[in-house]
């Protein structure tokens, strides 16, 4: 019973594995970006907010477009408004009588005859009273219109170098992370190498112990050698799951799916070490930061010239047609029926006097375009340093790789040579352990070199702005 266990365990134990390599994923670097390019939710987000901004401008341009309105109104009346009306009509008559001198059964009629005019309460309202209309709006003249458009569209523009601004963040740490992933793998390889010739020395050394030629001490020393190598291999296996999980992330890959790198190491490090002439002219426009930078103030301008329209009139033209119904049974066809009204005419507005408020928004602009131009000016400062400072660390990089790949191959030659020289008789102990922790150092600063190269030369396409060029 207990093999059939075993057994089934080991069959679903394969199909697992079978399901593993069917759902993983094959990456270059190139095709990492592109991934992330198109998964990444933070550039989901640019993108939004550009297509927010395209539609806030559909929003600004809306403003100067004509708008119709259509308009039901209907009231009853349960108490019906009452005016108070003096009589004028009395005074008229008794005006006309004085003039034309008539007499009546009293004599001629005199002012002091004229009986004071009395008020009466009148309505001129019916119960039900329904309104229909149509009005129609546009605008056809205001300053703060047009340059509130000019402004709304220089947002576009601002939205999509955001846009370029968070690929390039997304692409610099995906390649960081891709490179990493490289490395790591790089040190497994390295230490895998030497655990197989630790382990193929050790084999020898026992049978020379067996045979009465070295002491166990010698042994003994191979096999912590192996049992340090082993521990460090443990803890690279680890790092490689985390490194992995770092690209993952950085992609926005699923975390619990698996991938591989297909790059070579030595293939990007070979393409990273051609010659990169001096840069004797640094062009600023080439960083997106630079662009966001250059396109906020030209959004500021606009929108200061928006502002200062505040102090001029704008004109509005109106027409509107409507209909207007008065009865007191609302369904009685017999009384007056709908009565029709129009009128067009123009509406303007002059700005006389505001206490102040458009000359300190305008001056509050004014402060924040100088704000921004000493922010462009100190970012292209640390752009020119950035650039500087980087270079010389990859050229300085180059030449600590060289010089880390001559000091690795003549480690390895040592070691070689202590090891027949050990075998042979002829060498001690003692200076195989020398030259396998020269080896290993050796091997370490090459490892460390190759970092040095790839993360400087990432920097410097980073600050010369072609970082997006260099990975695409």
């Amino acid at each position: 019973m207990k093999w059939k266990t075993t057994f089934l365990g080991t069959i679903i134990t394969v199909l697992l594995s079978i399901t593993t390599l069917s759902s993983q994923q094959n990456f270059s670097l190139a095709d990492a970006i592109k991934y992330a390019l198109e998964h990444h939710p933070s550039l989901t987000t640019s993108r939004l907010d550009g297509e927010n901004a395209k539609w806030q401008y559909k929003e600004a341009l809306s403003i100067g477009m004509p708008r119709i309105n259509g308009n039901v109104d209907y009231s009853y009346f349960y108490k019906l408004p009452i005016s108070p009306i003096q009589d004028f009509i009395s005074p008229s008559i008794y005006g006309v009588l004085i003039q034309e001198q008539v007499t009546t059964e009293n004599g001629v009629v005199t002012p002091s005859s004229i009986p004071e005019p009395q008020t009466f309460n009148v309505t001129f309202q019916q119960n039900h009273s329904l309104n229909l209309g149509l009005k129609g709006e546009v605008l056809l003249f205001d300053g703060n219109f047009l340059k509130g458009l000019k402004a709304a569209k220089l947002f576009i523009d601002l939205a999509e170098q955001q846009i370029q601004l968070t690929e390039q963040d997304i692409v610099q740490n995906v390649a960081r992370a891709y490179q990493n992933v490289l490395i790591t793998l790089k040190n497994v390889e390295i230490i895998d190498k030497n655990i197989a010739n630790i382990t193929l020395s050790l084999i020898e050394a026992q049978e020379i112990y067996d045979n009465g030629f070295i002491e166990q001490l010698d042994v003994d020393r191979l096999k912590l050698s192996l049992q340090n190598l082993q521990f460090e291999r443990q803890k690279l296996a680890e790092l490689i799951d985390v490194s992995y999980s770092i690209l993952k992330y950085q992609m926005a890959y699923h975390i619990n799916q698996e991938i591989e790198v297909t790059d070579v190491l030595e293939t990007v490090v070979a393409l990273m070490t051609l010659e990169i002439n001096s840069i004797d002219q640094i062009v600023y426009e080439s960083r997106p930061e630079h662009r966001l930078l250059t396109k906020a103030i030209e959004l500021d301008y606009a929108d200061l010239e928006r502002i200062k329209q505040g102090y001029y009139p704008s004109v509005t033209g109106f027409a509107g047609y409507g209909q207007n119904l008065q009865r007191n049974s609302l369904f009685n066809g017999s009384e007056t029926a709908f009565l029709p009204n129009g009128s067009v005419g123009l509406r303007a507005r002059i700005p006389v006097y505001d206490g102040g408020y458009t000359k300190s928004k305008i001056q509050q602009k004014k402060i924040e375009i100088e704000k921004r131009q000493i922010e462009l000016s100190e970012f292209d400062r640390a752009m020119t340093l950035q650039v500087i400072s980087t270079e010389t660390q990859y050229h300085n990089a180059q030449r600590s790789l060289v010089n880390a790949e001559r000091s690795l191959e003549l480690n390895e030659n040592i070691y070689d040579k202590t090891q027949i020289k050990y075998k042979e008789g002829v060498g001690s102990s003692v200076e195989v352990t020398q030259a396998e922790a020269s080896l290993y150092q050796a091997q370490a600063n090459y490892i460390n070199a190759l970092y040095d190269l790839l993360s400087s030369k990432t920097e410097l396409d980073i600050a010369t702005g072609q970082i997006l060029k260099t990975v695409k």
